[in-house]
């Protein structure tokens, strides 16, 4: 059989790639064309009957994958190399469609580097083409070698010289002088929250101390005028009292005793008209 799939074009975007895929004449153009070719690459990665897949009426790869387009088919296998990489990251999804041209498609991927895609799509194309070609046992795909092949490519294109750029999965490798600065950016922020929190430790502390301080001195308050209303209390009281005995003492016709102030002060007289208290 000659080439089943033949990858006519890719464009590398900010967040996808999009290969342009045209299905070879003669070839099947859907997978129920050929059930034996769409089983040999079920038995070759059984996982991908349960990638999810919204796109023809299913919830699962498994809904469609009797009766799909091959090139849809083609972007699932794509999709679970680049899951047993590893390295991919989070390749979300996958989108298949025609194109215009006859017996071409458009597969866009998920994109978080251009050469692990890549040769994931081009295994892909490799892996079709013996499931629905000559399917020769002793050219038998092994798919945990593919997937070293297309990890050993991808770490071999990062590691060229003169490429900075980080290894796809890895964290980006940072300057020995932009550590440090970021370690002493990091004690400086520590510091500055360590002092904030002791501020704020402060203004608490003397924000209660004032609320006893307002409660303290409105007890007093209450002390005071109940001590207040309770000495007018006995106060009157008491006159009420020297009253009551100034009238049981007195009496008819007998002389009271005069109050008289003299010199500002309070005197008493005696039943004689006289002041006790005098000299002499």
């Amino acid at each position: 059989m000659a080439q089943l799939l033949d990858i006519q074009r890719i464009a590398i975007g900010s967040d996808a790639l999009r290969a342009t895929v045209r299905v070879a004449e003669g070839a099947p153009l859907r997978t129920s064309e050929s059930v034996e070719g769409t089983a040999r690459v079920y038995w070759l990665m059984p996982a991908i009957a349960d990638h999810r897949c919204l796109g023809e009426g299913g919830e699962v790869f498994r809904d469609v994958m009797g009766d799909t387009d091959i090139a849809h088919l083609m972007e699932h296998v794509t999709l679970e190399l680049l899951s047993r990489t590893n390295i991919a990251g989070d390749i979300s999804c996958g989108r298949t469609r025609d194109l215009e041209a006859p017996r071409t498609f458009e597969i866009a991927l998920d994109c978080p580097d251009d050469v692990l895609v890549t040769s994931a799509l081009s295994s892909a194309a490799w892996i079709l083409q013996w499931a629905f070609g000559s399917a020769d046992e002793a050219a038998k795909p092994n798919v945990d070698a593919i997937v070293a092949g297309i990890m050993n490519l991808t770490a071999h294109a990062y590691d060229m010289e003169g490429n900075e750029a980080p290894k796809p999965g890895a964290q980006p490798l940072v300057p020995a002088e932009m550590a440090t600065a970021e370690a002493a950016g990091e004690a400086d922020e520590a510091l500055e929250e360590a002092a904030l929190a002791e501020v704020e430790d402060v203004l608490a502390r003397d924000a209660l101390e004032a609320a006893e301080l307002d409660r303290d001195a409105e007890l007093e308050a209450d002390l005071a005028e109940d001590f207040e209303e309770d000495a007018l209390a006995r106060f009157d009281l008491d006159l009420g009292g020297a009253d009551e005995a100034v009238e049981a003492v007195t009496e008819p016709g007998a002389t009271r005793p005069v109050i008289t102030e003299v010199g500002g002060d309070v005197g008493f007289m005696g039943l004689a008209g006289e002041d006790p208290l005098a000299e002499g």
